[in-house]
């Protein structure tokens, strides 16, 4: 019995099974059923990321540099230049030596007179002897500063020798300065110093009459004024010659000046 009941069921689905769909009839559900095949997964679309730009403000951050290690590569050596040799200089201690010698004989030296005899009157202005030393080198000097006034002389050196000075003289001989020798004397007569002109000569027989006359007359003065500048240096401008001698080292004289 059941088995007809059965199969009374199974004929009425096959007969349903037969009938025609119609439009209202709904359609059965289909399963989807996962695929065994990997299907391509698409990525997500990029998203843009902001990156922040580099600030145009320098920072402060020390960058560590790496110091190189000296290495013992030699420099270049210059070749020795040659240093110029200083003039030779007057040593100090020698120098004040000399200034204070120089100072020493350029002093003076004053005697008081013999008072006059009884019955004789004094003379108005008292006076005293002063001696006065004069060396070759402080005449020398003297005589240069004269020739600056004397265009026609251009060198006179002097030497000092007995009774006299020997001057070796340039002087205009004509259109041009031509040298010679000349004895200038010094001698002492009775209370009267003269001093004059000796020899004259030069490389000729005989000396031109330009050099002669520049002899005696701009040398005899310039002379004449560098013996007065000098003593009235040292002695003011009232003084009177008494002795005069020259030697080998300095000029001697002795004369008469106002007593303080």
């Amino acid at each position: 019995m059941r088995l007809r009941w059965l199969f009374f069921v199974l004929l009425l689905a096959l007969l349903a099974a037969c009938q025609p769909a119609t439009p209202d009839s709904a359609l059965p559900t289909l399963a989807v059923l996962p695929s065994l095949t990997p299907t391509e997964t698409v990525p997500p679309p990029p998203t843009e990321t902001f990156t922040p730009e580099a600030s145009a403000t320098p920072t402060n951050t020390l960058t560590p540099t790496i110091t190189p290690t000296p290495t013992d590569t030699p420099e270049p050596t210059l070749p020795p230049r040659a240093t110029a040799t200083p003039p030779p200089t007057v040593e100090p201690t020698l120098a004040a030596i000399g200034t204070a010698t120089e100072a020493v004989l350029e002093q003076p030296k004053f005697m008081t007179l013999t008072p006059p005899p009884l019955g004789t009157l004094p003379p108005a202005t008292p006076q005293q002897l002063a001696d006065v030393v004069i060396t070759q080198s402080q005449f020398q000097e003297a005589l240069n500063t004269q020739l600056s006034a004397y265009p026609s002389i251009q060198r006179a050196a002097i030497d000092f020798v007995p009774d006299g000075i020997n001057v070796e003289l340039t002087a205009l001989g004509g259109e041009a300065f031509i040298t010679g020798s000349v004895f200038v004397s010094v001698i002492l007569t009775g209370d009267f110093a003269t001093i004059g002109l000796g020899d004259i000569l030069t490389n000729a027989p005989e000396p031109p009459e330009a050099y002669v006359n520049v002899v005696t007359g701009d040398f005899l003065m310039a002379m004449l004024g560098a013996l007065d500048a000098t003593l009235r240096a040292r002695l003011g401008p009232d003084q009177d010659l008494s002795t005069i001698k020259v030697d080998d080292d300095a000029m001697q004289l002795t004369l008469l000046v106002p007593k303080p």
